[in-house]
């Protein structure tokens, strides 16, 4: 396990998520998994998923439940909302507190950054109340000798990639923050913090565009083979 997250430092955001911690000795990762109580087939295809952008995962899909997988993303938002952003907010105030740019300047860099901590906000919440209860109930219902007509009828009208096709990529607006500090704004007389406020916001992004990529190529197609499997049964050909 040491060597893998060694040999790919990228993961060191996703340990937390897991509730692992380094101090791994010789144990393997499946070693390491299992004396975390962590699903082993689902920690790779989150990692694989994280670290190769053109990784599709294979038959390791069906060896996880939805539940895992959704508690894995709550725990992502978890992170998003209680260390990353509030992290990267606290070195932008102190940036600007130490900056020479005038009321304006302040102004334009602090509201982009509120109002895309808001869209953001927005964005997880809708997760929270509707896809994730949605990715668990499907869950439930299939388990059920007789699933809810109603929820079986919800299921011939909406299907999850309607998710996948409405899923916003955030980072967008964070690169244009980096942008307006970079291009737009005159030089910060606290380089040293302004690099440290550019460094958050690029892994900020990378984070962002791997979170989706796993839901993407993850959470997706698992609940879309659940949904057909689901309707083929009660609607057998």
């Amino acid at each position: 396990m040491y060597r893998v997250v060694l040999e790919n430092l990228q993961l060191l955001p996703l340990l937390p998520r897991f509730n692992l911690k380094p101090g791994f000795g010789e144990k393997s990762v499946d070693e390491v998994c299992k004396s975390y109580g962590v699903n082993t087939d689902f920690f790779l295809e989150i990692a694989n998923a994280y670290l190769d952008e053109l990784y599709i995962p294979g038959e390791g899909l069906s060896l996880f439940s939805l539940d895992t997988m959704v508690n894995y993303i709550i725990s992502t938002h978890k992170y998003y909302t209680e260390v990353a952003l509030p992290s990267v907010a606290t070195k932008i105030n102190r940036l600007m507190d130490h900056s020479a740019l005038s009321e304006k300047e302040v102004s334009l860099v602090t509201r982009f950054f509120s109002d895309y901590k808001k869209d953001f906000l927005t964005h997880i919440s809708q997760e929270e109340k509707h896809i994730l209860p949605y990715v668990i109930e499907l869950e439930r219902q299939s388990k059920m000798k007789e699933p809810d007509p109603a929820f079986i009828h919800k299921l011939k009208t909406y299907s999850i990639r309607e998710f996948e096709q409405e899923h916003d990529r955030l980072e967008t607006s964070l690169r244009h923050l980096s942008e307006l500090i970079i291009k737009y704004l005159p030089p910060f007389d606290d380089i040293q913090l302004c690099h440290q406020v550019l460094n958050d916001l690029s892994t900020l992004m990378k984070d962002l565009v791997d979170h989706a990529e796993v839901e993407d190529k993850v959470l997706i197609p698992r609940v879309a083979e659940l949904e057909k499997k689901l309707l083929n049964r009660e609607s057998p050909e």
